[in-house]
């Protein structure tokens, strides 16, 4: 690691700020798409990792730097242009990392997918499941929509005639997004697709206002606007509903033994992940889902039961966490050792909605609804 720059949370704002002000602002959403490149972005990283100093890989020889301000780094990744990439990490929340970045998306992306996704790197996206992004990132007015549905889970992906939806994908920018969707749900032939990749919301704050791309993934694209700070306030925001999600799988929906003085208790209950369309082929599922790749991120051994009936010992490779799921067509228990990180329900939860059945949803044991 380098030395100290000369930066802090202040200077941080002010440099973000300072871009914002001299980017210019395009005359409609289609004009917005094309220049997202050049956007102010944040990525939300759900770490169990004390001290970025403790990562053991920092992809692209990018190298980590301090500054004067214990919670803030910054990230220099070096590119064959003149201009290096440069990021913030603001590790103030020592559970949900930001990287700030007015950097290129693509080699800003593929840093972010490097550093996470090697195994045991102890990162994570913040999973945004397409109800969440629905229910829980509802600040200020909703002005569009992206939708990305791809069955991985068929037989044959090249048969257009085969059964069930292949793939579905859509951008919608309006006014009634919220109908839109429900429109789109209502029919049955699309419905397993509906599954939102982002969403577009416009939030105005007493500093100025905002219009933000929020993706499935944890990352915000400020795309309009003339305030930093409304743009740190609305992925506080999110990020606050995310962190309360989180905290309520790990308190409530890991398995606890402790110790009593007549022997020990059980604490906690396993998570049901439920689905609306049955799966026709176990084990061409099995397969795909404990592939060890992305998206999923599972290694699994499984133990067939029955046609029906499935165990699985897996590991989280993000954590190397072990935790046991039973498989029916219908769905998936999972229960979490009491050192499971809940990050892996969300992240099983968008996924299975992208790339299998877009409106599962997840369950306690006792029928009550998680998300």
């Amino acid at each position: 690691m380098a030395g100290l720059q000369e930066h802090d949370m202040r200077s941080m704002k002010e440099s973000l700020q300072a871009y914002l002000s001299k980017t210019p602002a395009e005359e409609d959403d289609e004009e917005e798409e094309k220049g997202n490149d050049n956007k102010v972005k944040t990525y939300i990283v759900e770490s169990n990792i004390d001290d970025p100093r403790r990562i053991e890989y920092w992809p692209l020889e990018s190298k980590l730097n301090g500054t004067t301000d214990s919670n803030l780094w910054t990230v220099n990744i070096p590119t064959n242009s003149s201009d290096d990439l440069f990021l913030f990490l603001d590790t103030t929340d020592p559970r949900f990392w930001l990287f700030h970045t007015y950097g290129k998306s693509k080699p800003v992306q593929d840093f972010i997918d490097k550093l996470i996704t090697q195994d045991r790197s102890k990162l994570d996206y913040s999973w945004f499941a397409s109800n969440f992004l629905e229910n829980r990132c509802n600040i200020g007015v909703g002005t569009g929509f992206g939708l990305k549905y791809f069955n991985s889970f068929l037989e044959n992906t090249e048969e257009i005639e085969e059964k069930g939806l292949h793939r579905f994908s859509m951008l919608f920018w309006g006014q009634q997004p919220s109908q839109v969707l429900a429109g789109l749900k209502g029919n049955q032939v699309l419905v397993s697709g509906v599954a939102l990749s982002r969403i577009k919301r416009i939030f105005k704050t007493q500093d100025g206002y905002v219009k933000e791309n929020i993706h499935s993934n944890g990352q915000f694209t400020l795309t309009k606007g003339d305030s930093i700070d409304s743009h740190f306030l609305a992925v506080d925001k999110v990020k606050n509903q995310y962190s309360q999600l989180i905290e309520k799988i790990e308190n409530n929906y890991r398995i606890q033994y402790q110790s009593t003085d007549s022997g020990f208790r059980i604490k906690g209950t396993y998570v049901v992940i439920e689905f609306t369309k049955k799966i026709e082929n176990m084990g061409l599922f099995i397969k795909n889902f404990l592939s060890c790749t992305q998206p999923f991120r599972l290694f699994g051994i499984p133990r067939i039961e029955s046609e029906t009936f499935v165990k699985v010992a897996a590991v989280d490779l993000h954590t190397y966490d072990k935790f046991n799921m039973e498989i029916t067509p219908e769905s998936i228990r999972l229960f979490l050792d009491q050192e499971s990180c809940g990050n892996v329900i969300t992240r099983l939860m968008t996924n299975l909605q992208h790339y299998y059945d877009s409106q599962i949803v997840i369950k306690g044991c006792n029928d009550e609804q998680i998300l």
